[in-house]
């Protein structure tokens, strides 16, 4: 199916103008073009509708236009050809992140793939409860043996 510029420009969210400068500017490319004499007219598919709500998404969360077309050179320099429809992206507003097949490693695409870790809250305050009763355990044997 696919969808006029102001049927997509609707269904994702965003403004026309946006998406006529998103598509000038080459951040996004239609699924299909259709030539009328001197005209061009393009037409987006359901893929394409996908990536203008993501960049949508991330604008209005605070990152950057910069830091998006960024990211998209990144990820299409990896091989994804429509990286916003493909990839799995998080964004903490200053950086993006793609999120790998590797779990607890995400990829700073801002910074062309180095490797992020992420953390587990849970198993560190479980971890850390765990070393405080050793802890206690082990002061209340010593205490134990000094008084004896």
């Amino acid at each position: 199916m696919l969808f006029t510029p102001e049927q997509a420009a609707s269904l994702a969210g965003c403004t026309l103008g946006q998406l006529r400068y998103w598509l000038k500017t080459g951040l996004l490319t239609p699924a299909h073009t259709e030539k009328r004499g001197e005209r061009t007219r393009e037409f987006f598919d359901f893929r394409n509708l996908v990536e203008l709500r993501t960049v949508t998404t991330m604008l209005r969360g605070g990152v950057s236009l910069q830091k998006i077309r960024k990211t998209i050179d990144y990820l299409r320099e990896t091989g994804a050809d429509r990286p916003l429809s493909q990839c799995k992206l998080v964004t903490d507003g200053s950086t993006i992140f793609e999120v790998t097949g590797d779990p607890g490693k995400l990829l700073d695409t801002l910074r062309k793939g180095q490797f992020a870790f992420f953390i587990a809250l849970d198993a560190i305050e479980e971890e850390i409860r765990k070393r405080i009763e050793d802890f206690l355990r082990d002061k209340e044997v010593f205490i134990r043996r000094l008084l004896a």
